[in-house]
C-alpha cells in the first residue's frame, strides 16, 4: 500500500483526485488534511465509498498537530493543495494569503525534514507567479522569470523557493507546479468559469433575466485546463517528476472571458447581455497568460487531453443539476 497524505482534501482539486484514486480500487492509504472534514458533493459523489479515507482535522499552521499526523502517518506521497487561492481574496487580505499559503507549507516540510522522511512532496503553485507579461514571451515556459504581481503570487513564489532550499540543503524530494487556472465540475462560484457557468444555469432553471455578471474585461486571456487533466498532472508528477524542478500544468491554449461566455451561450443556446460589475474587479490583473506544457510531456509523458468546450458542458450540467 502507498500511504498519500492530501492538505486541502476538502477543496476542489483535493475532492476530485481522491475520487482518482477511489476510481483506482486498491493500493493507496489515503489520508486527508484540512480545517474541517470534507462535506462530499452529492452529485458527484455518489459512485465512490468514502469510509476508506482517514481524516485528520488540521490547521497547517498548528506546526506541532501537523508534525504529529506526518509522523503517525509516514506518508510515502504528500499532495499540497491546501491554500487560500483567490488573487481577489489575497487582495483584500495579504497576511492571510502568506501566512496560509507559505507558512503552511513550511510546516510540512519542516515536519518531514526533521522526521527525516523518504516522503515525495508536490507542492501546487500558480501561473500567476508569472506576473504580468508580454505577448512576445508567450507560450510561457518554466525558464521565464517569475515576477509576482499580487499577494497570492507572492506567497507562492516564496512557496517555490523554500522548495528549492529543502532540496538543494536538506535533499528532500519535492517537485512543485506552476498550475494555470483549473475548472470543472465542483469548483466554488468565486471563480470566473464556475461563475459564469453557474449563472447561465441560474437562467435556465430558474428562468431569470439573461444577464451575465463579470469583474474585469472580457478580453482578458486564461489557460483554463480541466480538473481531469490537472489529476492525471500531479499523478504522473508524483510518479516520475524530478526533485526540484518546476513543471506548468496548463493546456497551451488561451480563451478569454469573452469566450466562455460565447461557448456557454452557444451550448445553452441562451443568447445574454454582459454586465461589468465593478465590486469584482482587481487592482491589478494579467491581460492575458498562455502556458507550455512541454517539459511536463517531456518528463512524465502527459499531455492535456479535454477541450474547452468539454469542460464547460461538464461544468454547466453540474450547475443546472444542482439548482435544479
Amino acid at each position: 500500500m502507498v500511504s498519500i497524505l492530501i492538505t486541502g482534501i476538502s477543496g476542489f482539486v483535493g475532492g476530485h483526485f481522491t475520487r482518482y484514486l477511489l476510481s483506482k480500487k486498491t493500493g493507496y492509504d489515503i489520508h486527508g488534511v484540512s480545517r474541517s472534514k470534507p462535506a462530499w458533493d452529492t452529485v458527484l459523489d455518489q459512485a465512490f465509498d468514502l469510509r476508506s479515507i482517514t481524516f485528520h482535522p488540521c490547521d497547517l499552521l498548528d506546526s506541532a498537530k501537523i508534525n504529529t499526523i506526518i509522523k503517525e502517518i509516514q506518508p510515502d506521497l504528500i499532495l499540497h493543495l491546501a491554500s487560500f487561492s483567490s488573487v481577489a481574496q489575497s487582495w483584500r487580505d495579504p497576511p492571510g494569503s502568506f501566512l496560509n499559503n507559505t507558512n503552511a507549507f513550511l510546516n510540512i516540510i519542516e515536519a518531514v525534514r526533521t522526521q527525516e522522511l523518504d516522503s515525495k512532496i508536490l507542492s501546487i503553485g500558480s501561473s500567476e507567479e508569472y506576473g504580468i507579461v508580454n505577448m512576445s514571451d508567450l507560450p510561457l515556459t518554466e525558464e521565464r522569470q517569475v515576477s509576482p504581481a499580487n499577494p497570492y503570487a507572492i506567497a507562492k513564489v516564496s512557496e517555490e523557493y523554500l522548495s528549492r532550499i529543502y532540496v538543494k540543503g536538506y535533499h528532500l524530494n519535492i517537485c512543485c507546479t506552476r498550475s494555470f487556472n483549473h475548472i470543472g465540475p465542483g469548483q466554488r462560484d468565486q471563480f470566473v468559469v464556475s461563475s459564469i457557468a453557474r449563472q447561465f444555469a441560474d437562467i435556465a432553471v430558474n428562468h431569470k433575466k439573461p444577464i451575465i455578471k463579470i469583474g474585469g474585461a472580457g478580453s482578458i486571456i486564461r489557460d483554463f485546463v480541466d480538473i481531469d487533466d490537472v489529476v492525471l498532472a500531479y499523478n504522473a508528477i508524483l510518479e516520475k517528476g524530478v526533485p526540484g524542478e518546476v513543471y506548468n500544468v496548463c493546456s497551451g491554449r488561451g480563451h478569454s472571458i469573452q469566450d466562455i461566455v460565447d461557448c456557454l451561450s452557444k451550448l445553452t443556446q441562451i443568447p445574454i447581455e454582459i454586465e461589468q460589475k465593478t465590486y469584482l474587479l482587481r487592482p491589478i490583473d494579467n491581460p492575458i497568460l498562455i502556458g507550455s506544457y512541454e517539459k511536463l510531456h517531456r518528463e512524465t509523458g502527459w499531455e492535456p487531453t479535454h477541450s474547452i468546450e468539454q469542460s464547460l458542458e461538464k461544468i454547466y450540467t453540474y450547475w443546472f443539476n444542482k439548482l435544479s
